[in-house]
């Protein structure tokens, strides 16, 4: 479980240094494609917030439940999963008004993707740095069987970097040339 979190963490930082360099791109003026950028949107809000979350999600609930910790640093997660929700969802609601020829002024949409940049990067390093060691050292074999029959219904193929349906084409062919 451990290792699909890992590869999920560097699959979505690869999203992420994207999304960076679109940022950029946007505040020189440049031009961007923005279907692009809504599918990176697209895919944080259906794969991350829709999956990888709620599996980190049981693991850390699981984890508060046996190690009876009630108070710190560590209770953040779950605030920061509905935050990023909220702001994934409200910039792919931009994308989406801007897809369909509505006026959104560009630093507004440079300021949102900073935003959702910046908390998707803390967010991961707080999880690499802080929260997943704490668990992986409080956790035994029994416990990681457990869990993976209690997350066994959650898991669902990664619809980017393990699938080859038709969703997230252009994406992934970019991701593979570059």
């Amino acid at each position: 479980m451990l290792a699909r979190i890992d590869t999920d963490h560097r699959h979505i930082s690869t999203l992420l240094d994207l999304l960076e360099r679109k940022i950029e791109r946007l505040q020189q003026g440049g031009a961007i494609q923005m279907t692009m950028l809504r599918d990176v949107v697209d895919y944080l809000h259906r794969y991350a917030d829709q999956c990888h979350h709620p599996m980190e999600d049981i693991l850390y609930q699981f984890y508060l439940d046996k190690t009876g910790q009630s108070e710190g640093e560590i209770h953040r997660l779950g605030h920061d999963h509905l935050a990023l929700a909220d702001a994934t969802n409200a910039i792919l609601d931009t994308l989406n008004m801007i897809l369909s020829d509505q006026v959104v002024p560009r630093q507004r949409l440079i300021k949102d993707l900073q935003l959702l940049l910046t908390m998707q990067r803390q967010h991961l390093q707080f999880e690499d740095t802080v929260l997943l060691p704490k668990i992986s050292a409080a956790l035994d074999e029994q416990d990681w069987q457990q869990l993976q029959s209690e997350i066994a219904h959650k898991i669902q193929s990664d619809p980017l970097f393990n699938s080859s349906e038709r969703d997230y084409e252009d994406l992934r062919a970019y991701l593979a040339e570059a």
